[in-house]
């Protein structure tokens, strides 16, 4: 299994509430609701940030969200990467309302649960 964190900063000119409405419901849908996606991506989750002044001595993340996808495997990834459709439609989309060059994305393919039940082996089953 494969997850990316994708950090995302709004494209100059829009609010924070216009980048957090614009993600949720426009991008949102276009990856949800679309079958062919669901070949490839097992989960995904929008993680809307709010300012705040975070803990003393520790600094703000410079970001106004970050998602994590779920893929089966890397090759999983780069094939759904490759489809017309998704460079057309959902990078497309991005475009609109995300600060391309500013984006910055983490892979990794192990969870260390520390608190909590570890559900990545019941996701890549399709239990959940």
């Amino acid at each position: 299994m494969l997850v990316t964190l994708g950090f995302y900063k709004r494209k100059p000119g829009l609010t924070r509430d216009q980048f957090s409405r614009h993600w949720r419901e426009v991008h949102g849908p276009l990856i949800a609701n679309n079958p062919m996606l669901s070949k490839y991506i097992m989960r995904y989750v929008q993680h809307h940030c709010v300012p705040s002044t975070g803990l003393a001595g520790v600094g703000e993340l410079d970001y106004d969200g970050f998602s994590e996808s779920w893929f089966r495997s890397l090759e999983s990834r780069k094939e759904m990467y490759a489809l017309p459709h998704f460079q057309s439609e959902i990078v497309g989309d991005e475009k609109k309302f995300i600060d391309m060059a500013a984006t910055r994305v983490v892979m990794f393919d192990n969870q260390v649960v520390q608190i909590g039940k570890d559900y990545s082996d019941d996701i890549a089953a399709g239990r959940m």
